[in-house]
């Protein structure tokens, strides 16, 4: 249809091997229930570990082990603030992400649902 009506140069360009890599591991990253907690949790500013243990509930060390993938995956940024390090999201293009796949799965949803006429 409209994709078949566009010409070659309106079309994206293939991304090679090494950037379908990258891209296939900030997925990666964001495959994981915790980490999406922590990102949820992160929406309305920065946080310490222990602010995101006791807003999460799951024990420290895996609040840590899921912030150094976050981090690494470029999806946050940290600053040491006196005694704590306090993380932060970096933009706000997981949320759009995060809200692109809920719209899906709302639209899924709501095609399931038998239409009752009375």
């Amino acid at each position: 249809m409209l994709s078949d009506m566009r010409t070659r140069s309106q079309q994206p360009a293939k991304q090679n091997r090494e950037t379908l890599e990258k891209i296939a591991a900030s997925f990666r990253a964001l495959s994981e229930p915790t980490r999406l907690a922590i990102l949820q949790e992160l929406k309305s500013g920065s946080k310490t570990v222990n602010e995101l243990v006791d807003s999460i509930g799951t024990s420290q060390p895996n609040i840590s082990k899921q912030l150094k993938v976050l981090f690494d995956s470029g999806f946050i940024s940290r600053e040491q603030q006196g005694t704590y390090v306090h993380y932060e999201m970096q933009g706000d293009f997981v949320i759009r992400l995060c809200d692109l796949v809920c719209d899906r799965l709302n639209q899924k949803a709501r095609a399931s649902i038998p239409h009752y006429t009375i």
